[in-house]
Formats: structure tokens, C-alpha cells, sequence
């Protein structure tokens, strides 16, 4: 009975991983990016593994007391691999050609048809050796089942606070950074589709320098925005269950705390220079409580594949990931369908809010340094910009239409108020369009493959600078690295403590 109560428990882990492999991180990926307990998604999640482990069993009690057992238990052996497999396939670090995946399991299938015909003892100690090592994933499924349980502990620091920031005069210099996820130079400036206007974004550029030639810190923005903030390249950055962010540096490869008061935040602090965020993604409040004076952060995007966002009922959270399983294993279009429009309702849940943020703190912060992470143009697509509305399955280039509108917003604000002589503003992308991550997952549409040109990657990310009072047009062609923004943010500091 224990022998097949592991089993079970052990093949609903593996089966149910990319559903949850988020919340079971060792490295606490999943607590960096939500601003809310995730209790309720991990016991969820629980309930799942019992309810697969249980349906897994008792399927196995009844294929067993039929007389085909014997040859069953041969079919189990030569598919369950290759289902569990193809199931986990998108949680492999490298991109595993289909055509070797094919081959893979025509290899497995046919040695094992060759040694239940022509090689019995073998087949039987191979199938002994399979059976044992359903068990003994057991001792992972412990392992996992325990960071559920951790997960379902964890509380979140908070999410956002506000400190009262005295008027200042219109003469004191400002500088407003702004950073939008994902926004690429080639779809923007270079080779523009003739179907997509950017007035506001040739509005900022015919009075600011655009940097034609940028050159990328990092692939994932967990890498660049710390890199930019310290002005070292971050390799590696976690944010662990007890709310501590920790990084590793080229230069120190040893996981340590991130340094608040060596980034450019804690810099600006120490000098009195005053600092609103509003970000995405990464837990910033927590991260720069003791610097900034105002921040609001959050996040409603899915993650890992599980579909529920954090207002979903208990109910929606336990039946979504079972559907999409099953929809995987029958109908893989509706299953690709789903898993897309599920992903876009919650993105466009998280462009809402900080977008909405983001207007209001320009409008109303009075502080020296605002800095706005903005979850746009970012897949996946949430806007339609032939009827200008919140849609499921647009394309980058509609998403690229609702950052120009967003932008000409902020614009509008930043032009009618007394600092705006002295403001310097900095447009940017933390990378290009990563073509090359979201064509082979659902939401790639037919547009995004024609404008990209089959998929591919130009890593140049978006980088546009207006300083105060700057009325021409300037371009730099020469390569220059993104992590240059550390260095204009930081004499930007320097001018404003003075």
C-alpha cells in the first residue's frame, strides 16, 4: 500500500510540476513577482497533487485486476515516460529541437518492444527498475509538497507606502525615468511597420538624443534593472522567503544582499534627493523601503502556466490547471488557446493598474526622482489599437500603439507643470522584443510573426534621453551600453542634490 501510495504521490508531482514549479523554487522566484500571500494558490495546488494522485491509483487497482495486466503494465511503460516528458518539456533551460524530442521516443519505444520480444529477463528488470524509480520520486514530491507548505506561509512585505514630499521649486531640476518593459529600438524607430503611428514617441525624439546602437546588459529584466541600479552586471538575483533580495555580481559571484545604499535610490537618499516608483515585477517597495519616499509595485500576470490570477475563488484555482491538463492531452489547440487568453486577461489587469498609477504619481508627486517601470509593450498582447480598446490576442505592435498613447499621457502631464523646464526625461526598454522566447508559447500571433520577420531577434533595447530644456534633435549611431543609464541617472542625482 505504501509502495503505491508513493507511486502515486510521485507521478501527480511530476505530472502537475509546470503548474506550480513557481511556488516550489528553492530560490523563491515566484515571491519576487506577487505582492500578495500566495496562500490560496499553494493549497490549490495541494489539492491538485491529492486529487491526480488519487485518480492515478485508483485507475492503476483497476488495471490491475483485469487479465491483460500483464501487457498493460508494458504500454504504461513505454508511454508514461514519454508523457511525463513532453509534459515538462517547457521547463528545460535549453530549447530542445522537435525533431529530437520525435526521435528520443521512437529510439525508447522500439528498444523496448525489442527486449519484451526477444528479451524478457531484461524487459522485466528494466520494468522493475521503472517501477522503483516512480517510487523513489516520492522523496522529490516530499521535497516539493514542503515548499508548497512554505509558500502558503509566506507574507509578503508591504506593497506599497507613501511619505509626504514638500512642493519644490519649479527651477530645481527633476529627472523622470522611465522605463518600459520590453520596448525594442528596430519595431519602434529603425524599421517602423507602415500599419503603426508613434506620434508621441517622435514627439519625445525631436527634442531628445536617441541611442541607435545599445547594446544589452542582460536577457531578463531580474538581471538589468539591478545591474542599472548598481552599475555592475548582476548575473543572478533571487528574493527569498524571508523578503530579502540577493544578487550575485561578475565581479563577486557569492550570493549577497543587494545593496540598497550602494544603488542609485540609496545614492539619491543620501544626498536628499526625494524618490516616487511605481514598478512591476520586482518587489521594489520592500527592496527600497529605506530610501524612496513613495512606491507602489504589483503584478497580475499568470505564472508558470497556472492561469488563475490572485482575485480567482479557491475553486477556479484547484479546476484551471486540472482542465488545461486534460485539455493538453485532448484538445492541445483549445489547451494553446486558453492558456493564451488566460495570459492576456491578466496582463492587461496589470497594464491597468500601473498604468493608472503611473499618471496619478506624475501628477501629483512632488518628488525629485520618479521612476516608473511600466509592464508595456511586454507580451503578452493586450491591446487593440484599430479599436483602442483592452483586447485578448493583439500583437506587439498594438501593445507598441498603447505605450505611445500611455506615453503621450505622461507627456501631456510633465509639459503643464511648473518643473518642466527643468526636468530631464529617459525613455527606455530593459530589453528588445524577445522574439525568440514568445513565438513557441501561446499568444504569438500572425501579425507579430510578419512583423518580426519570422521570429527574429534584434537585442537592441530602446534607450531615448530629453535633458531639461533640450529643444533638437540628436542621435548617437556609436555601440554604447545600456548600463550608461547608470551613469546619466547618477550625474542627474548629482545635479538635483546641488
Amino acid at each position: 500500500m505504501i509502495k503505491r501510495i508513493a507511486q502515486a504521490w510521485g507521478f501527480a508531482v511530476i505530472l502537475l510540476l509546470p503548474s506550480y514549479v513557481d511556488l516550489t523554487s528553492s530560490l523563491g522566484d515566484e515571491l519576487m513577482h506577487v505582492p500578495w500571500p500566495l496562500t490560496r494558490a499553494a493549497l490549490a495546488q495541494l489539492t491538485d497533487l491529492v486529487i491526480v494522485a488519487l485518480a492515478f491509483a485508483g485507475l492503476l487497482a483497476i488495471l490491475r485486476k483485469l487479465k491483460a495486466w500483464t501487457r498493460i503494465r508494458w504500454v504504461l511503460l513505454a508511454f508514461l515516460p514519454v508523457f511525463l516528458l513532453l509534459r515538462n518539456l517547457s521547463l528545460s533551460p535549453l530549447r530542445v529541437p522537435n525533431a529530437a524530442v520525435c526521435a528520443a521516443i521512437a529510439v525508447w519505444i522500439a528498444v523496448l518492444v525489442f527486449l519484451v520480444l526477444r528479451v524478457p529477463a531484461v524487459a522485466s528488470k528494466l520494468y522493475g527498475f521503472g517501477s522503483a524509480v516512480l517510487i523513489g520520486s516520492a522523496v522529490f514530491a516530499a521535497v516539493l509538497s514542503g515548499q508548497l507548505v512554505r509558500a502558503a506561509l509566506w507574507r509578503p512585505a508591504p506593497q506599497a507606502f507613501a511619505h509626504p514630499i514638500p512642493r519644490q521649486p519649479p527651477n530645481k531640476p527633476r529627472l523622470v525615468w522611465i522605463l518600459f518593459d520590453e520596448l525594442a529600438y528596430q519595431p519602434t524607430f529603425e524599421s517602423r511597420d507602415p500599419s503603426l503611428s508613434l506620434p508621441n514617441f517622435d514627439r519625445l525624439r525631436s527634442v531628445s538624443t536617441l541611442y541607435t546602437g545599445v547594446t544589452p546588459i542582460a536577457y531578463k529584466t531580474v538581471l538589468v534593472i539591478p545591474s542599472m541600479q548598481l552599475g555592475r552586471k548582476v548575473i543572478g538575483s533571487v528574493y527569498t522567503p524571508d523578503n530579502r533580495f540577493l544578487v550575485r555580481t561578475e565581479d563577486s559571484p557569492h550570493w549577497q544582499p543587494f545593496e540598497v545604499n550602494a544603488s542609485l535610490f540609496g545614492m539619491a537618499n543620501q544626498r536628499g534627493v526625494t524618490i516616487s516608483i511605481v514598478g512591476w515585477y520586482l518587489a521594489y517597495c520592500p527592496i527600497f523601503a529605506g530610501v524612496a519616499n513613495q512606491c507602489y509595485w504589483t503584478n497580475d500576470d499568470t505564472e508558470d502556466g497556472a492561469p488563475p490570477s490572485h482575485d480567482a475563488s479557491f475553486a477556479e484555482d484547484v479546476w484551471i490547471p486540472l482542465r488545461i491538463l486534460a485539455e493538453q492531452f485532448f484538445a492541445p489547440r483549445m489547451a494553446w488557446a486558453d492558456i493564451g487568453r488566460w495570459a492576456s486577461e491578466g496582463h492587461i489587469a496589470t497594464v491597468q493598474d500601473i498604468s493608472q498609477h503611473a499618471l496619478a504619481t506624475l501628477s501629483t508627486s512632488q518628488a525629485d526622482l520618479i521612476y516608473l517601470h511600466l509592464p508595456t509593450p511586454h507580451p503578452p498582447a493586450f491591446w487593440n489599437r484599430r479599436t483602442h480598446t483592452f483586447a485578448v490576442g493583439g500583437s506587439y505592435l498594438d501593445s507598441l500603439d498603447y505605450t505611445d498613447r500611455l506615453l503621450g499621457q505622461m507627456l501631456d502631464i510633465l509639459q503643464a507643470q511648473p518643473r518642466w523646464s527643468a526636468t530631464t526625461v529617459i525613455v527606455q526598454g530593459d530589453h528588445s522584443w524577445r522574439t525568440r522566447s514568445w513565438r513557441p508559447v501561446p499568444g504569438w500571433s500572425a501579425e507579430d510573426e510578419r512583423a518580426s520577420h519570422g521570429g527574429q531577434w534584434d537585442p537592441r533595447p530602446l534607450l531615448l534621453i530629453h535633458l531639461a530644456g533640450q529643444q533638437n534633435l540628436e542621435t548617437v549611431a556609436a555601440p554604447t551600453s545600456l548600463m550608461f543609464v547608470h551613469d546619466v541617472v547618477a550625474a542627474q542625482i548629482q545635479a538635483i542634490a546641488r
